[in-house]
């Protein structure tokens, strides 16, 4: 088996046994955010303002106005998923298991086949997809790409890495980057950069979804975490540049992409 640079994404199981499969084949009846939610919370007995304080959230309203339909999204929606034990892929758009369970580890799609030629370097598309959005453990892609044969130089002189090895594409999935980055680009990832140097956009781990998010840093080293697309995705995360590596974990660094464009 090829070892993945992706660390470990560590679920949390809940130790109350529940019959999960009855309650997996109601998630048709579940159509919204907010019903959802609801259901996740009353089964969990928690009050709004119980769970926006397990989430980590400064204003319970946010759970409020998500209940209500008011919000149709957060990027606060993983954080509550972990908070009530559910998938956050299934809280945030009701697809997959309702609840944690074995889920691959990320791995490459790479299958064995001829070595690139002379001069060329092999660049690895690897699972799972970074989520521009909410965020989500997500279910194996479609890939367009296995992976690419580039010539090394190309990736020294126009991607800028002095170490083609370490770097790996990625399929980027969702809106909240856009302008910047459309969804289904494919993404260049240094795998190697696993830390927070400059401002940029980066692949990140936080409480066990990964992100594909821009970083931003202030100079009281405060971590500020965004989308491009504040229009839909108005939220931020902000975290102490010295505490932020207890909950977040750098993936690689967006060092470029590819747009598709139609003539």
């Amino acid at each position: 088996m090829l070892s993945s640079p992706w660390p470990i994404i560590t679920i949390a199981i809940l130790s109350v046994k529940r019959h999960r499969d009855n309650l997996n084949n109601h998630n048709c009846d579940m159509k919204s955010l907010a019903t959802r939610l609801v259901a996740a919370r009353t089964e969990a007995h928690l009050t709004q303002a119980e769970l926006a304080k397990a989430a980590g959230l400064k204003n319970q309203s946010i759970v409020g106005s998500l209940e209500s339909g008011h919000r149709k999204n957060s990027s606060h929606t993983p954080a509550l998923a972990t908070a009530l034990g559910v998938n956050a892929l299934w809280l945030a758009e009701g697809r997959g298991p309702r609840y944690p369970g074995d889920l691959p580890e990320p791995r490459p799609v790479l299958e064995a086949g001829p070595l690139p030629a002379d001069g060329y370097v092999r660049l690895e598309h690897l699972s799972p997809t970074p989520q521009m959005g909410a965020g989500a453990v997500v279910e194996e892609p479609v890939h367009v790409v296995r992976h690419l044969d580039v010539l090394e130089a190309w990736i020294r002189e126009e991607v800028g890495s002095a170490n083609p090895g370490r770097i790996k594409v990625l399929t980027a999935v969702g809106r909240s980057m856009v302008p910047t980055i459309q969804d289904r680009d494919l993404v260049f990832v240094d795998v190697g950069h696993r830390h927070f140097d400059a401002p940029g956009i980066y692949v990140i781990d936080v409480a066990g979804r990964l992100l594909l998010k821009k970083v931003m840093m202030q100079a009281d080293g405060t971590v500020i975490i965004r989308s491009d697309n504040t229009t839909e995705f108005p939220d931020e995360e902000r975290y102490p540049l010295a505490h932020a590596t207890d909950t977040i974990t750098v993936c690689g660094k967006v060092m470029a992409w590819w747009t598709l464009r139609k003539g």
